[in-house]
């Protein structure tokens, strides 16, 4: 597997309103995109950082399994990655998900955390 960068962070916040006026006012990052329990920053190099409250699917999964914020790291192949991690007894939890550009994967690492690796989908 080559992890290529680190591409994107999840942040599940009750403070979310502090928090987005923290990275948007404070930070500077501009809005990708919003919806009523989330929203995702750029930075001025194109990774992502995404808040989600309470309501958001993300912020049940990551307060059940995330002790902090998730870091997702770009790999070339996330197929290939999944089989590596199971191969070396790596605890991979839930399904290969995916959205229009990414497909992702959620990873228990050895230090309990919880991490996403993702690859991008083929341009149409």
């Amino acid at each position: 597997m080559e992890v290529r960068n680190v591409r994107w962070v999840g942040i599940r916040t009750d403070g979310y309103e502090v928090m987005v006026g923290f990275l948007r006012d404070v930070l500077g990052l501009r809005v990708n995109f919003e919806e009523p329990t989330t929203i995702e920053f750029t930075t001025s190099e194109g990774d992502e950082v995404q808040v989600m409250a309470p309501g958001h699917p993300y912020y049940e999964f990551f307060g059940k399994e995330a002790h902090g914020p998730v870091p997702l790291f770009e790999v070339d192949d996330v197929h290939s990655a999944r089989r590596e991690f199971e191969a070396a007894g790596v605890a991979v939890i839930g399904s290969t998900e995916h959205d229009s550009h990414w497909e992702w994967i959620h990873v228990r690492a050895p230090d309990g955390n919880l991490y996403e690796f993702a690859s991008r989908l083929p341009e149409h």
